[in-house]
């Protein structure tokens, strides 16, 4: 027989893990490595943000915790309290940090279809 279990995480207790993007930390909280599905707090420090336009594989979802996070190519900012949708193979980018900005993103599946130019490690891309 199968059990559930809650699981609670605190995230304050959690540390900022950096990527190689510069600026670019992240907090993992779940992830389903069968589907490559995750949720993660993210942050980008002021000035920081996603170099180029790109895609994802999956939806994209992200709700704004703190900041300013903008889309430079179409103005769309996200500011506390914003939800952000991205659908599955919609080019979007590149982004800047006009503030610290953490954001808490979601992916119903794998994030990237190949590893993008902007990460050094494979690692960065999960």
């Amino acid at each position: 027989m199968f059990r559930f279990r809650e699981i609670l995480v605190q995230t304050g207790d959690l540390e900022w893990l950096d990527k190689t993007l510069a600026g670019l930390s992240h907090k993992p909280l779940w992830r389903n490595e069968e589907t490559g599905a995750s949720i993660s707090l993210v942050r980008f420090t002021k000035g920081s943000g996603i170099p180029l336009r790109h895609s994802h594989a999956s939806n994209q979802f992200m709700f704004c915790i703190a900041g300013r996070y903008t889309y430079t190519s179409t103005k769309l900012t996200l500011t506390p309290g914003s939800f952000y949708w991205n659908p599955k193979g919609c080019l979007h980018g590149p982004t800047l940090a006009e503030e610290d900005s953490v954001l808490l993103e979601f992916y119903d599946g794998p994030h990237y279809p190949t590893q993008p130019e902007w990460y050094s490690s494979e690692s960065d891309t999960i």
